[in-house]
């Protein structure tokens, strides 16, 4: 994190204030739930999943933070960092434009609620799922960075998967394909499972071939794109690729030594 951010997230974990953060977290994360759900009753042709993929995405991210389930920081503050990389994006390329400006925010607040040491005592501090996986603090360190990167891709996969683009089905099931290996990796992660890993590799690849073709979204639905990614960077292959192959880095060292000892 930015070192800012860094020293308030630091004074956070001073201030405590746990419960009132949650709770905020939850809030935020809701707002879009609800956003997403409306606006895809009401999206462009096409379009309408998008937004439903979106808001179930949000939704998982909602439960887990409000259920205080141990990743859920980590997923809720991966899609917090995807919004406001994203709303960045946006105010530098576009100008300023206040909707954006509040979009960013709102994922911020969700940052800043669940940093700090004392959040993370409540979520991944957890004794039960420690002592039941076996986990110490280099594990549960390397499982957060994971899930985090694994979580910021999704809304760019989401985008890339699910929105109507004139490539041709190619372009269409490659980004399906990753899609659901991320998901299943993810879901992999969580319950310890070593195919988690392998299956977000195999999303990082699909993701990483197509990088070189951007996605070329309907003509027809260009307003709606505008509104979601300003660039195509941000709404496809190439930004899900190189989060992807960030969240599998903290495993590349096991799974070498894994492979020269089978060698």
């Amino acid at each position: 994190m930015p070192p800012v951010v860094t020293a308030f997230s630091a004074r956070l974990s001073q201030i405590g204030f746990e419960r009132t953060r949650r709770a905020l977290a939850a809030l935020a994360l809701s707002v879009f739930v609800t956003l997403y759900f409306l606006v895809s009753l009401n999206a462009p042709d096409g379009f309408g999943r998008v937004f439903l993929a979106l808001s179930l995405c949000y939704g998982v991210a909602f439960v887990g933070v409000a259920a205080e389930i141990f990743w859920g920081r980590w997923f809720a503050t991966g899609l917090a960092w995807s919004g406001i990389m994203l709303a960045v994006a946006v105010l530098v390329m576009m100008g300023w434009m206040p909707q954006m400006a509040i979009f960013g925010g709102i994922h911020l607040i969700v940052a800043l609620a669940l940093a700090g040491k004392k959040m993370a005592v409540r979520y991944d501090g957890q004794e039960a799922w420690r002592t039941k996986y076996k986990m110490d603090d280099f594990g549960v360190a390397r499982l957060q960075k994971t899930v985090t990167r694994s979580a910021a891709s999704l809304p760019s996969l989401i985008i890339w998967a699910l929105a109507p683009k004139e490539e041709g089905m190619a372009f269409a099931i490659g980004g399906v394909a990753a899609l659901v290996l991320a998901a299943f990796g993810l879901r992999g992660l969580v319950k310890m499972r070593s195919w988690g890993v392998l299956s977000l590799a195999g999303a990082a690849a699909v993701a990483a071939v197509f990088s070189t073709k951007v996605a070329t979204f309907l003509p027809s639905c260009h307003e709606m794109t505008e509104a979601v990614a300003p660039s195509p960077f941000f709404a496809g292959a190439p930004v899900a690729a190189v989060l992807l192959t960030a969240a599998v880095l903290p495993f590349a060292g096991s799974i070498v030594r894994y492979l020269r000892k089978q060698a």
